[in-house]
């Protein structure tokens, strides 16, 4: 270092403590925080430019009690040698006779090498004889990692009478990790900085001399962010404004006041460069280094930075910029400085180039699948047909479950027009009012396809697809008003227009071809159908199998044929060799729990729904939610029955999946009925919309059945008459479907309706229909969840000696339910020592005969226990107690 460099004067402004303005708001907050951490070695106060950093730490200075020394560093304070040097200028300034040695270092003709003068200057820093607080201001002129790492040594063993106060637009490049661990820090960052709606309304109505109301400030307060020099801003924008002048659009990124300060504080400063840059970028909404890469393209012109550089820069401060994510990949412009960027660039650029830059953008963002992006760019870049033909090329994505929302809000984005000419989008669109259940509105829109698919209005590639989704989605409307034969008819030539890549509508057609064989009492016929696709289902699973799966479980449940589908959902199906048992969604789980639901194995189904409800995709994860909270008050917890519901509810409410939010609502009404809660019921059917009814059933609750037992259960002469008549219906058109599963629950609640009105003869007649039709599947929650005013008619069946066990298990399983909703089964309560000790001997597999060895007792008197054990934890195997037991910890109390 040169010797004359080093006795250059030093400019004493730099050493005192800036002014602060006359309207200064007074941060008491962070007052009190920057006092309270001076025992600390040091405080960091690092923000964007215009956060007020600098006029925060200087107030406080003025109204403090004690030595202050102020250092405003600039770029040539960067190299070690004058750092130090400004450093020991500035600590001198309030005590005289400090740090003589350093000083004396730089009047010798050669100067020592940096390790001993840090060491010197640390010595005559411990040896201040007072404490003072040191201040830093503008630390990010300073690039030289030389000059922090001297600052991270001084801070290893900190001078016990020293603070210091780093001031800059980014956190400084120190050891800020160790320091934190080590309690050693205090940070005072933007969110700390910025003005709240006080005292943003503080600074302007003082400018605007009380003539702005509140909603003028609150609007003016939401356009700074509580940005302080955009708050300032508009403050200065009050007193030039026009008397009439709304006075929010004065605070813009193009009003010349604003434009002239981005200028002289952000544009100007940056090399050409990084103001191409900044101009490019703020096309977007927020951007990361491969996305500005994207935008600059091949061509561009004399030497950009890369995106990852451009990046580093943004994150130094130098940019009125804010992390999106945690990780700080993603940065976002202040809305006043996009806007005054994006008015810089149409000044500059042609609309050609604008447009460019748009299509690129949009091509980097539908390239990593965020559609909602790429559309925007693609409709200021290429227009509404292009933005069409992009959602059109990401379909497959976008048709999988879960996806409904996002396949929303991506046609929203297009003009309504563009949508009602295009075939294509059409069809998306058909295919999302049908996920949403909204099936009137689906027919409309299908119809409108009809029409733009004359052999003149779409291209001959286009038409055939777009005519097979047509085709797949009139099929599944012709089944759901029970037209079987058109049905499959439509089905069928939907398949043969579709290519092998439309998988959604091919499967689609699939499973309505086989429901319509169910709707016409074809049941092998059904399953075969079902059955020779899987076989030849080319994938992917969540698209191809799992729907086709669906269906089979779905014709077995509606046939009430419980075995059969269990048998479906225990087998091991498999893609190329490999078993994807795990990649169902939660499919297979939903259909086991259920039949296990309705054998009454309670402790089996709690278990199979808890292990899946956490890995199970949106499609079924409500499903299983309301099944779980079914098997909890079945369990007798009906507290924990509603918070399963109450939460499915807010989860669907946040998806916008209305379709499973009413079934949801339904089945809490449903549950309220079974906790005797009737007016919530009654509340819940008061504002149901039937809507326009479909019989096909194949879920485990129906809304218009639990329309029904409302009706039922509030016993009035005319809700009696509405039940009768909507179970009527309901019993015509589920016999000719053949939907036995919910054709039984019809005729357990025609009983119901028939013993209330004193016909116990009928009441017994439909009843029997009903347990006729169960019993092969071995329906037992069916008729239990009705509640115990089925009683009386099930006592007065009379039946032949299979048909009586059967009726056993369910009367069983009444008595059960009566305990366990009374409260007055608690498991772990009733078990006798000698039953925990057979409990604990099952759960490790021992044989009735090896439990009288061990216990010496006798094998009759082990069967006695062991029955008990069944009963007393709602269980009717070995393997379902043990499951029960261990759930409520009973086998460590054993």
């Amino acid at each position: 270092m040169q010797v004359d460099m080093v006795f250059s004067p030093f400019p004493r402004s730099k050493l005192q403590c800036p002014r602060v303005v006359a309207d200064f708001v007074v941060r008491e907050d962070l007052q009190r925080q920057l006092e309270d951490a001076t025992r600390l070695p040091l405080t960091v106060v690092a923000a964007p430019l215009g956060y007020g950093k600098t006029s925060l730490v200087a107030h406080w200075l003025a109204d403090r009690v004690g030595l202050a020394a102020w250092l405003s560093l600039d770029a040539a304070d960067g190299e070690p040698y004058a750092f130090i040097h400004a450093l020991v200028a500035a600590v001198r300034s309030v005590l005289p006779d400090a740090c003589s040695g350093t000083l004396a270092c730089f009047a010798a003709q050669c100067l020592p090498p940096l390790a001993i003068l840090v060491a010197q200057l640390g010595n005559e820093l411990g040896d201040l004889a007072e404490p003072l607080v040191l201040v830093l201001d503008d630390l990010h002129c300073v690039h030289d990692r030389a000059t922090y790492g001297l600052l991270d040594r001084l801070l290893l063993r900190p001078p016990p009478h020293l603070h210091l106060v780093l001031i800059g637009r980014s956190d400084p490049p120190l050891s800020l990790g160790a320091l934190r661990v080590r309690g050693a820090l205090h940070e005072i960052g933007v969110r700390d900085l910025q003005f709240n709606r006080q005292q943003a309304a503080q600074i302007i109505e003082h400018a605007a001399a009380g003539e702005l109301g509140n909603a003028a400030v609150t609007r003016l307060y939401e356009r700074s962010g509580g940005w302080p020099a955009g708050v300032r801003l508009a403050a200065l924008l009050q007193r030039h404004r026009c008397s009439g002048a709304d006075p929010a659009a004065s605070l813009a990124g193009g009003t010349p006041m604003v434009g002239q300060y981005f200028v002289d504080q952000i544009l100007s400063p940056q090399p050409e460069a990084v103001r191409t840059a900044l101009l490019r970028t703020a096309l977007l909404d927020c951007f990361c280094a491969a996305l500005c890469d994207a935008l600059a393209g091949e061509d561009a012109g004399g030497d950009p930075p890369s995106g990852t550089a451009f990046l580093d820069h943004v994150r130094s401060g130098s940019v009125l910029a804010s992390p999106v994510d945690a990780a700080g990949e993603w940065y976002r412009y202040h809305p006043l400085l996009r806007e005054f960027l994006q008015a810089r660039l149409l000044t500059q650029v042609g609309a050609a180039e604008m447009q460019q830059l748009h299509r690129r953008a949009a091509a980097w963002f539908a390239a990593h699948d965020r559609l909602e992006d790429a559309i925007r760019h693609q409709l200021a870049g290429a227009g509404a047909a292009a933005a069409g033909q992009l959602l059109v090329h990401h379909r497959d994505t976008l048709l999988q479950h879960g996806q409904q929302s996002r396949l929303a809000s991506c046609l929203q984005l297009l003009p309504a027009d563009a949508v009602e000419t295009d075939a294509e989008l059409l069809s998306l669109k058909a295919w999302l009012l049908y996920r949403q259940g909204r099936l009137v509105e689906t027919a409309a829109v299908l119809d409108r396809m009809q029409a733009l698919l004359e052999p003149s209005a779409v291209p001959s590639q286009v038409a055939a697809p777009v005519h097979g989704s047509l085709l797949a989605l009139r099929s599944m409307q012709e089944y759901l008003e029970g037209n079987g034969d058109e049905a499959a008819s439509c089905a069928g030539d939907a398949l043969a227009c579709l290519p092998a890549e439309r998988i959604d509508e091919r499967v689609l057609a699939q499973t309505v071809i086989a429901g319509a064989r169910q709707l016409a009492g074809d049941l092998s016929g059904a399953r075969q159908g079902i059955d020779e696709a899987l076989a030849q289902a080319p994938g992917p699973i969540a698209r191809c199998q799992v729907p086709l799966l669906a269906a089979r479980c779905c014709i077995d449940w509606m046939a009430a044929d419980l075995s059969a589908l269990h048998l479906v959902v225990k087998t091991d199906r498999r893609v190329g060799g490999a078993p994807w048992g795990s990649d169902d969604g939660g499919l297979r789980a939903y259909f086991l729990g259920l039949v296990q639901y309705q054998r009454n194995e309670l402790a089996l189904a709690e278990q199979t729904l808890l292990s899946a409800s956490t890995t199970a995709v949106v499609g079924y994860r409500a499903e299983l939610s309301l099944l779980l909270a079914a098997v909890c008050q079945a369990l007798g917890q009906a507290d924990r029955a509603n918070a399963i519901i109450d939460a499915v509810c807010q989860h669907l409410q946040q998806q916008d999946d209305l379709h499973a939010l009413y079934r949801a609502y339904a089945f809490r009404a449903e549950l309220a009925l079974r906790q005797g809660q009737l007016a919530i019921a009654s509340d819940w059917a008061n504002g149901f919309d039937p809507g326009p009814l479909h019989f096909a059933y194949h879920l485990a609750n129906v809304s218009h059945l639990t329309l029904a037992k409302v009706w039922i259960a509030e016993g009035s002469n005319e809700s009696r008459e509405q039940a009768a008549r909507l179970l009527q219906l309901l019993e015509r058109e589920l016999a000719a479907r053949h939907n036995i599963r919910f054709l039984v629950e019809v005729l357990a609640l025609q009983s119901l309706l028939q013993h209330g009105a004193g016909d116990d003869a009928a009441a017994a007649d439909l009843l029997g229909r009903a347990v006729a039709l169960a019993q092969p599947g071995g329906f037992v929650r069916l008729f239990v969840d009705l509640g115990q005013d089925l009683l009386p008619p099930l006592r007065r069946l009379k039946l032949d000696r299979s048909d009586s066990r059967y009726l056993q298990q369910i009367l069983v399983a009444f008595n059960d339910d009566w305990l366990a909703c009374s409260g007055r089964q608690e498991p772990r309560a009733d078990l006798t020592r000698r039953e925990l000790k057979i409990l604990k001997l099952l759960a490790v597999r021992l044989s009735n005969v090896e439990i009288s060895e061990e216990l010496c007792i006798s094998r009759a008197t082990v069967k006695r226990h062991t029955q008990n054990i069944y009963r007393k934890l709602r269980a009717s195997s070995r393997r379902e107690a043990v499951v029960r037991a261990r759930t409520l910890n009973i086998l460590l109390d054993a």
